[in-house]
C-alpha cells in the first residue's frame, strides 16, 4: 500500500524561483512520462496558474490527460509518424507542436501543422543530422508552420561540449525560426539563458539544486512487528543475519511497485533511518532494529523529502529521474 503525498506549494515555489531568476525567459515544463511521476494533468494545471504556457510530452498517451487545456500548448516528442489517424487527430486539435525529427514525418504531417525542428547536436537520439538541417528546413517550412528548432544537451556539465553544440545549433538556426532551446535543467544551472528557453523537468520536481524543495513524498505503513533472535537470517538467500535480538518490521511494497532490489536502501521513519534487512522481495521489504521501535501502522518514508531521489539514486547506481518515475507509481493491490 502507498499514500502519495504531492506538495505542490513545493513545485510553485520551484517555478517561481527560477522565474524569478530568469525573468521573460522562457521555462518550458516537461511534464512526459506522467510528469516524472507527479502527474501530467495536475502538474501541468498548477504550473499553468503559475505562467507557464508552453509545456513537453512525450507521446498521445501524455496528451490524452491534457487535451482540453485552454491556452496552453504541447510540444510533443514522440509522435507515432507510423499511424497516419493519430498524427491527423493530433494535428486537428490546435495545441500540439509537433516534434520534426526525420524526412518521414515530412509526408505524413498535414500542411499547415505546428511543427520544431529537432536538430541532433550530439545527443544521438531523434533528430536530424546537422548537415541534413538546411534541406528539411527548407521543405518544411514550405509546408508546415515552422515555429521553433531545438536541440539537446547530453551532458550538459562538459563546457566544451556543450559550447560545440550551442555554436553548431546557433550557426544552423540563427534568423531562420522564431523560438529556439536546447536548455535543460543542468544547461540553465551551468550556461543560465541559451537561446530563448529551456526544458525544464528535475528543477522544478525539487532536485539539482538546494534550494529547490521535493514535490512527491511516497509513504507507506508496517503490516506486522515480530521479534528476532540474534543468528537468525531474513528474506531470500539468507544475506540478513540478525547480529542482536531485536525486531523485525514487514512493510508490503517491493520491487513490483518500483522499489529496487537492491542493497542499503533504507527508510525513513519517526525521525529514525533503518535499512532494509535482506533482499527486497516482490511486495514486501523488511527492517531490522535492536530496540523496540516500530508498531503496526507506522508510516515510512520510501521517497521524499527526506529520503530524497538523489540519496536514492547513488545507491540504485542511477540517477535521480528513475526513483521518481518508479517509487509509487506501480500498481498495488
Amino acid at each position: 500500500m502507498f499514500k502519495v503525498i504531492l506538495r505542490w506549494d513545493n513545485l510553485r515555489h520551484n517555478y517561481r524561483t527560477l522565474k524569478e531568476e530568469v525573468g521573460n525567459y522562457e521555462i518550458i515544463p516537461v511534464v512526459k512520462a506522467n510528469a516524472y511521476g507527479h502527474g501530467t494533468r495536475d502538474a501541468t494545471l498548477v504550473l499553468k496558474e503559475e505562467g507557464a504556457h508552453l509545456f513537453v510530452i512525450s507521446t498521445i498517451d501524455d496528451y490524452l490527460r491534457v487535451k482540453d487545456l485552454e491556452d496552453v500548448d504541447f510540444l510533443m516528442l514522440y509522435p507515432d509518424y507510423t499511424d497516419r489517424e493519430q498524427v491527423e487527430f493530433l494535428a486537428g486539435q490546435g495545441n500540439v507542436i509537433f516534434n520534426l525529427y526525420d524526412f518521414y514525418a515530412l509526408e505524413v504531417l498535414p500542411k499547415g501543422a505546428r511543427v520544431h525542428i529537432n536538430v541532433d547536436t550530439g545527443m544521438n537520439r531523434v533528430g536530424v543530422k546537422p548537415e541534413e538541417f538546411p534541406r528539411l528546413y527548407e521543405e518544411a517550412k514550405s509546408k508546415f508552420r515552422v515555429e521553433g528548432a531545438y536541440s539537446h544537451f547530453p551532458i550538459a556539465k562538459d563546457p566544451e561540449f556543450s559550447r560545440r553544440q550551442i555554436e553548431l545549433f546557433d550557426t544552423l538556426t540563427r534568423d531562420k525560426v522564431p523560438f529556439r532551446h536546447i536548455n535543460n535543467s543542468e544547461g540553465l544551472l551551468h550556461y543560465g539563458k541559451v537561446f530563448d528557453g529551456a526544458r525544464i523537468g528535475i528543477l522544478l520536481y525539487g532536485y539539482g539544486r538546494p534550494d529547490m524543495k521535493p514535490v512527491k513524498t511516497v509513504l507507506s505503513k508496517i503490516v506486522q512487528v515480530k521479534r528476532i533472535r540474534k543468528g537468525e537470517s531474513v528474506s531470500y538467500d539468507r544475506r540478513f543475519i540478525a547480529p542482536e535480538d531485536g525486531f523485525l518490521a514487514v512493510v508490503p511494497v517491493g520491487y513490483a511497485h518500483g522499489v529496487r532490489r537492491v542493497e542499503n536502501y533504507r527508510v525513513f521513519s519517526e525521525g529514525k533511518w533503518y535499512e532494509v534487512a535482506g533482499h527486497i522481495t516482490m511486495d514486501a521489504l523488511m527492517l531490522y532494529s535492536r530496540e523496540n521501535d516500530f508498531h503496526v501502522g507506522q508510516w515510512v518514508e520510501l521517497l521524499g523529502e527526506n529520503n530524497r531521489a538523489d540519496h536514492i539514486a547513488r545507491i540504485w547506481s542511477t540517477v535521480p529521474y528513475e526513483p521518481l518515475v518508479e517509487i509509487g507509481t506501480h500498481p498495488i493491490w
